[in-house]
């Protein structure tokens, strides 16, 4: 016994297969001394920029850097794609 999708499913398939990466994601870059950006650690991913900053500034006080450190948060960041070691992301917040 076979099952047929109806035709009329299959546009709606295909649009929540494509949607599946469609959402927001965040992720976290805290930099231990914020006169120094190449030191930094990368964290996440995140689904709200909340979360991210919750997170980035509980790594701050774990590494016992509140005052002399930085964070940002990136938002739907490339990751295949780096420029000079430096990561990709479509927005960047703090």
């Amino acid at each position: 016994m076979t099952m047929h999708i109806p035709s009329l499913l299959w546009p709606l398939t295909l649009v929540l297969l494509l949607c599946a990466g469609c959402a927001d994601r965040w992720e976290g870059f805290v930099y231990p001394n914020k006169h120094d950006l190449t030191q930094h650690h990368t964290f996440g991913p995140f689904t709200s920029l909340q979360a991210c900053r919750i997170a980035a500034r509980d790594m701050l006080a774990t590494l016992q850097v509140l005052e002399h450190g930085d964070y940002a948060c990136g938002h739907n960041c490339d990751n295949g794609s780096r420029v000079r070691g430096t990561q990709i992301c479509e927005e960047t917040r703090r």
